[in-house]
């Protein structure tokens, strides 16, 4: 059986599903049947335990074996990938894959570091998990407000990697390209992975992660738990059925929903924390991203 010949590593809340999407489309690429299998880390959440919050599900599943792991790919597509927003920060993820993906391409997607934080305290807090506001989370230095910055501390992550895997296997891009020039961005894409970059998917221009509120939080979260047991007990089509199933009934259950605006002061307040991060994007991705270092909100 097969292995995957490139990983999408994150960043969460970077556009990293819509980029999912772009490659499933390419009919040279056949991307795992589940989305985030989180196989090459052993670590909840991506991160040492000591950063996170006990309560959080979906640990890692290296220890699910590699037969599990290539059973996610079925087909004889010449490109096979998977993405899992854990692996960018996750600190034994690029070891792993230096070990048993020796050829393995990989592909980051950063996005504003403080933003980012932000979006993923709202996609949490979405899924029913009962976080107070943002600012109080920050202000409390919550396990899980340490984790979301931790995520965003993107020089040290990228450095891990360069060192695992050697920077001629990485791509990195961000969200702002993804948003503002799509089809150039995923040609770029295609490029890195040796698939035809002429092909233009029917999935760019459409938006993923649409602003809901989950219909009933507490059923939510429970359902999040089950999944986090029984992932990798069931048959893969059926796991891949149920997840349209479900995706299915929150479009049609969940209500748009506005996220509240991040307070200038304690962007003002965040933003210093990650100016090693940005100027390391810069570097890396070649843009100019002085947007990222604002501080009026």
């Amino acid at each position: 059986m097969a292995l995957p010949t490139f990983l999408v590593v994150g960043a969460p809340k970077a556009g990293t599903t819509a980029l999912w999407h772009h490659l499933e489309a390419h009919p040279e690429i056949e991307m795992a049947s589940i989305k985030e299998p989180r196989f090459w880390t052993r670590e909840p959440g991506g991160l040492a335990r000591g950063d996170l919050d006990d309560r959080m599900p979906r640990a890692g599943t290296f220890d699910k074996g590699l037969a599990w792991y290539q059973a996610l790919w079925t087909g004889s597509a010449p490109a096979r990938g998977e993405a899992s927003t854990v692996y960018l920060a996750a600190p034994d993820t690029p070891a792993l894959v230096a070990e048993h993906l020796p050829d393995a391409r990989v592909v980051a997607v950063l996005r504003d570091p403080v933003e980012r934080m932000h979006s993923h305290h709202w996609q949490e807090r979405r899924a029913g998990w009962a976080f107070g506001p943002f600012a109080e989370m920050v202000g409390a230095d919550h396990p899980r407000a340490r984790y979301f910055e931790a995520t965003s501390h993107y020089c040290g992550h990228l450095e891990r990697w360069r060192d695992a895997v050697g920077a001629e296997r990485m791509l990195v891009l961000t969200h702002d390209a993804l948003a503002a020039r799509p089809a150039e961005t995923v040609a770029r894409v295609y490029r890195f992975l040796g698939v035809d970059d002429a092909f233009v998917p029917d999935t760019l221009g459409e938006r993923f992660n649409r602003q809901q509120a989950a219909p009933a939080p507490g059923l939510m979260r429970r359902l999040e738990r089950l999944r986090a047991r029984v992932d990798g007990r069931v048959p893969t089509p059926l796991v891949r059925l149920a997840g349209r199933v479900r995706r299915a009934i929150l479009r049609r259950a969940a209500t748009p929903e506005v996220r509240t605006p991040l307070d200038p002061a304690l962007r003002a307040d965040l933003v210093p924390r990650f100016l090693d991060d940005i100027a390391a994007a810069e570097a890396w991705t070649g843009e100019d991203l002085g947007a990222w270092r604002r501080t009026d909100g």
